[in-house]
């Protein structure tokens, strides 16, 4: 009796995961395709200056993590896995203290940190204007 129960609950399991009813625990990654390539200098760097730098938080001043720059920057991301970066982690996470600690950063902040990251958080620099609208359906225009 109680190995029937237990293989009637194995099926159903097994039924339910192979049906898709349970989320899988990946995470999704964005179509890149869609989005123009983001330049560090001028799409990206000014999101850790104006969030991360200030107070002396993260700006060289014997902080753990250096934002004030691309190599320090580099040094807590995983190129092509946000997922694996340690400041889309802080930036993103409701398990650690969030970071910035006064104030989450705007939506459009943290897709433009992951959208780069994804590319390959490449050190690229743009001469152009930048052409980022974020819309509703989370693309770039």
């Amino acid at each position: 009796m109680k190995r029937a129960i237990i293989g009637g609950l194995f099926i159903v399991i097994l039924a339910v995961t192979m049906t898709g009813i349970i989320p899988s625990c990946t995470h999704e990654t964005l179509n890149l395709a869609r989005f123009d390539t983001l330049c560090f200098e001028r799409d990206i760097q000014h999101i850790f200056t104006n969030a991360c730098t200030t107070k002396n938080c993260h700006s060289g001043q014997g902080e753990e993590m250096d934002l004030t720059n691309y190599e320090g920057i580099k040094r807590g991301i995983t190129a092509g896995s946000p997922a694996q970066s340690r400041i889309y982690q802080a930036i993103t996470s409701s398990m650690m203290e969030p970071m910035p600690p006064t104030h989450a950063l705007a939506e459009s902040d943290r897709i433009l940190i992951r959208i780069w990251i994804e590319q390959g958080a490449k050190d690229i620099k743009c001469l152009s204007e930048p052409n980022l609208n974020l819309t509703n359906e989370g693309g770039v225009k």
